[in-house]
Order: C-alpha cells, then sequence, then structure tokens
C-alpha cells in the first residue's frame, strides 16, 4: 500500500460515458431518498407482518408498494458502490485519499449536526430573551444528553441493535451512509485485498450477510456488500452496464412483476435492491440519450445532490409531512397524493435551499456540502 506518493494519479480512466452515467443518477438518486424516507403510511402496514395480497391495505396503497418495493431501494446502495468504483479507478495513495474524504464526509458529517443543535439552542435563547415570562428557561439537548449521548447524536450507537431511539442513528438519520461509508475507506485496504486474493470466498462471505441480513460490525449490511461489489466491478474491468444495457425493459417488467409478487408472498425484500439498482442503471442510458438541455439540467443538479440529500431530515420533510396529515383527511387517494406530491416540493424546496445558499454565502455551501 502506497503512502508517501502525495499526488493522486489517474491509473484506470474511466469512460467519458460511465462518468456521464454516474454523475446524472447523483440527483436523481437523491431525490428517491426523500420518497423512500416518505412512508409513514406504508411501514405500519409492512410492520404489521400483513404484506399479501388478503390484506385490503396492500391493494388500496398497490402504485405506493410498486414505487417503494421496485423504484426506491437503489439510491444509498449505488451510492457506496459509486465509491468504491471510483475510488479504486482513481487510485488515490492512502493518506491522499483519507484526507479528500476528511473533507466531503467528516465535515458535513459534524457541521449538519452541530448547526441543527445549535440554532434550535439559539432559537430557545431568543425566546427566553424577548419572552421571559411565556417561555420555560430550559433549553433543548442541554442536560438532556451526557456525554456519551453527545457523541451519539454524531456518529450513532449501533450497540443499541434494532432498538427505536434518535441516537440509534446519528441526530440526521441520514448521515448513517456517510458514516458507514468513512468506515468502508478506512478498511478499503483490506477490503480490496480480500477482492484480489480471495475473491470467490469473499463474494460468498457477503452473499451470506446480504440474504441473511446479518451485521457484519458497526455498518450496515448493504455498506459492506455494495461498496466491495464496486471494487469487484472496478478491479475485474467488468463491464456492468453494458450487461445492464442488453436487457429490454420488457424483460425488466417482467421480471420486476415477479419479485414484487415474491416480496408480497414472502414478505422479504432482498431482491428488490438489485432489481432497483438495475432500473437506475438503465434509466441512465436514455437520460444521457436525451437532449441536451437535460442532460445539462441534471449534471447542474448533481452539484446540490449531496445537499438535498442532507437537508430534507430531520425538519423539512417531517414539517410537511406533519402539516399535510394535520389538515388532510386520511384515506387511500389523498395517501397517494401526499406520497407523490410532498417529497417533489421537498425536492424542489431542498435544491432551492442549496442554490440559495451557494449564491448568498458559498463558504457555509461549501462546508456543508463537503467541499463539493
Amino acid at each position: 500500500m502506497e503512502l508517501i506518493n502525495e499526488n493522486p494519479v489517474l491509473e484506470r480512466p474511466i469512460s467519458e460515458e460511465t462518468s456521464c452515467r454516474i454523475t446524472v443518477l447523483r440527483f436523481i438518486l437523491s431525490c428517491v431518498v426523500v420518497f423512500f424516507h416518505n412512508n409513514k403510511v406504508l411501514l405500519p402496514i409492512i410492520a404489521s407482518g400483513q404484506l399479501n395480497l388478503s390484506n385490503v391495505d396492500v391493494w388500496l396503497h398497490i402504485p405506493q408498494f410498486l414505487f417503494y418495493f421496485i423504484f426506491s431501494f437503489a439510491p444509498v446502495p449505488l451510492f457506496f458502490a459509486f465509491s468504491a468504483f471510483i475510488q479504486y479507478k482513481k487510485a488515490d495513495a492512502y493518506l491522499v485519499l483519507l484526507k479528500k474524504r476528511a473533507r466531503s464526509i467528516v465535515l458535513p458529517l459534524f457541521s449538519w449536526p452541530a448547526i441543527i443543535i445549535g440554532g434550535r439552542v439559539l432559537i430557545k435563547l431568543a425566546l427566553i430573551y424577548f419572552f421571559p415570562d411565556r417561555v420555560s428557561p430550559e433549553l433543548p439537548f442541554i442536560g438532556e444528553w451526557s456525554a456519551k449521548e453527545w457523541i451519539y447524536a454524531f456518529l450513532g450507537d449501533y450497540s443499541s441493535g434494532l432498538q427505536q431511539n434518535m441516537l440509534c442513528e446519528p441526530f440526521i438519520m441520514p448521515f448513517y451512509f456517510i458514516r458507514d461509508l468513512f468506515i468502508m475507506i478506512l478498511l478499503s485496504p483490506v477490503i480490496k485485498k480480500m477482492v484480489q486474493k480471495a475473491p470467490i470466498a469473499y463474494a460468498f462471505f457477503l452473499a451470506f450477510l446480504y440474504f441473511t441480513n446479518a451485521r457484519p460490525f458497526i455498518v450496515c449490511v448493504n455498506a459492506l456488500v455494495f461498496y466491495s461489489i464496486g471494487f469487484y466491478i472496478a478491479c475485474y474491468n467488468i463491464d456492468l452496464l453494458k450487461l445492464v444495457d442488453s436487457m429490454s425493459w420488457k424483460k425488466f417488467t417482467v421480471l420486476a412483476v415477479i419479485i414484487f409478487i415474491h416480496v408480497v408472498i414472502s414478505n422479504k425484500s432482498c431482491f428488490c435492491v438489485p432489481l432497483s439498482c438495475l432500473f437506475y442503471l438503465k434509466l441512465s442510458k436514455t437520460l444521457i440519450s436525451t437532449n441536451k438541455k437535460v442532460l445539462n439540467m441534471l449534471k447542474y443538479l448533481s452539484s446540490f445532490s449531496f445537499f438535498l440529500y442532507a437537508v430534507h431530515l430531520p425538519y423539512l420533510l417531517n414539517a410537511f409531512t406533519k402539516g399535510w396529515f394535520s389538515h388532510i383527511q386520511q384515506n387511500c387517494f389523498t395517501d397517494l397524493a401526499e406520497y407523490f406530491i410532498l417529497p417533489t416540493v421537498v425536492c424542489v424546496c431542498g435544491t432551492a435551499i442549496g442554490i440559495l445558499c451557494r449564491k448568498i454565502c458559498p463558504k457555509l455551501f461549501y462546508i456543508l456540502n463537503g467541499g463539493r
């Protein structure tokens, strides 16, 4: 492992088409994350264990279930795979890689929670100052968390397993992804060795973890599995996009129907992630073949993909959904409208905030966006 060379060397160039397809997917996948997290109606049905065709609620929410199980599982796995693929191709020295990732991952991992927690404290201080007789003097978070819990607010408490509490994940819940990504990067020399020296045995190990959903250590299963897949594709020059393009949309539709029926019957979604990834990889070919205006727009928006990913929780999406459910009567039609309308509104508002932030305060945007 090379630790001395401080100049990154592009030893294995990525083709222009592959780079373009990854770029145009970034913003779209960030938008899909918002849809994935907007499942207040579906999750109770899934958790009840009654995900079968004899359940009336399943039939009433079929469009949402189709989107959830077929189209919304791909973003985080693809981000892990893209990161490993690009990392292998760029062939940066390990210390150079860590320097880059300290800026792009660690900086926003701490800055976003600090701003949100600090912002709530400052708002409460202002309310106490202007309305001392109407507001409780207790500050949010201050005195509520122990020193250990403050650490958990930024890094998460993975010893809690599946316990449902806020500190089980980082304070900004989607940031478990970049936390896990940084751990993968720290372990990347070991993972690379496994892919190169014991590819078959390591592949069986990954398959065991994936299909049993066993937690390998302090990261999610998808982090290790799809990050490793990115290394496999890059290391062995697998032309995955060519294989994906060879499948027709008709065959994809048949496959999607089979897998959805399998999910309903077995209540297991292990095949949904590969199917969802397949869809977006196929879609990327269509996107780069469209007119240049659409392509240029997606390239421009890709620079806001991480910002949207970070800003949609914990408040933006929750505020919109809370307002919706408190003012609109819930039924299968309004649920369907909410499922597709509100995430779209959140994506537009979140991106607009990012654009304004970059124009008004570019240094702040640079920090919050991880130097992107």
